[in-house]
């Protein structure tokens, strides 16, 4: 029978099957574009926490974190690793309709989490909430695959096997309605049952999505090819989308700009060449 995604089962083993997920380089890359637009943040909403790496990573840096996830079991593997943290909470919350008593200088919502987001009016929805988050100069950072990645997956299947677990994941594209979906089959060593998910992902094309931030109130809106500084386009991989709650103004040809624009071009070499 399957479930909804990112159910007990899934949680118990999500951290293990994407070890390689580099949390590390999304951090230093956010760090940068706080740096690019000379922006300071003190607190931290961090959006689909998930099981809270990269709360953590902000944490640890002596931010005030709060990590919203839909999903009560990837949060109860989260707070299993705060241990006696006193700047930073979890809460279980749908992105679409979460409310804040507290306002953030940044929100975050990384691994194309927005993705899941499946129509443009959730997806206004989500942006009009974190609008409401923010404070008056607050920063709202996300990623999304764009269509042409999506619909670059190849359909296969890959086993997963860790320490007390087997998992099967399917990867099936639906060229018709640009949707990647994920089945997932999961065999715990200790029950014999299988518990099956299914995950699924859509596109936005760049203007869509500038059009929904700028109807949900955000101002200064940057899209860029990830892990760049390029302005990013509908046939990149990965975008990273910056929208201000307030307009402001940046100097693109300052050093500090063409610093990180030769830094993470260069990085973004060295990763493709591996």
């Amino acid at each position: 029978m399957e479930k909804k995604a990112y159910t007990e089962f899934f949680a118990q083993i999500y951290d293990n099957i994407m070890g390689a997920v580099p949390y590390k380089l999304w951090f230093e890359y956010i760090h940068d574009i706080l740096n690019y637009y000379q922006c300071k943040a003190d607190s931290v909403l961090d959006l689909a926490c998930g099981t809270g790496t990269m709360s953590l990573l902000f944490n640890d840096q002596g931010y005030y974190v709060t990590g919203i996830d839909r999903s009560q079991d990837m949060l109860a593997v989260a707070e299993g690793k705060i241990d006696k943290r006193s700047n930073i909470d979890f809460a279980a919350a749908d992105l679409r309709e979460f409310t804040t008593v507290k306002k953030y200088d940044l929100a975050i919502c990384l691994f194309d989490s927005l993705n899941y987001i499946l129509t443009a009016k959730e997806l206004f929805e989500v942006f009009n909430q974190v609008f409401s988050a923010l404070n008056d100069h607050g920063l709202f950072i996300f990623d999304m695959n764009t269509i042409t990645r999506l619909m670059s997956i190849k359909p296969g299947t890959t086993m997963f096997h860790g320490e007390g677990y087997s998992c099967f994941w399917e990867d099936i594209v639906d060229q018709k309605q640009e949707r990647w979906k994920v089945r997932l089959k999961i065999y715990l060593d200790n029950r014999d049952e299988c518990y099956e998910e299914l995950h699924e992902e859509r596109g936005y094309l760049i203007s869509d999505v500038i059009s929904l931030l700028q109807k949900a109130g955000f101002n200064k809106i940057d899209v860029f090819s990830a892990y760049t500084f390029n302005k990013g386009r509908d046939n990149d991989n990965r975008l990273y989308y910056t929208a201000f709650k307030k307009a402001v103004k940046m100097n693109q040809f300052s050093l500090a700009y063409l610093f990180r624009k030769m830094k993470w071009g260069v990085k973004s070499f060295l990763s493709a060449a591996k």
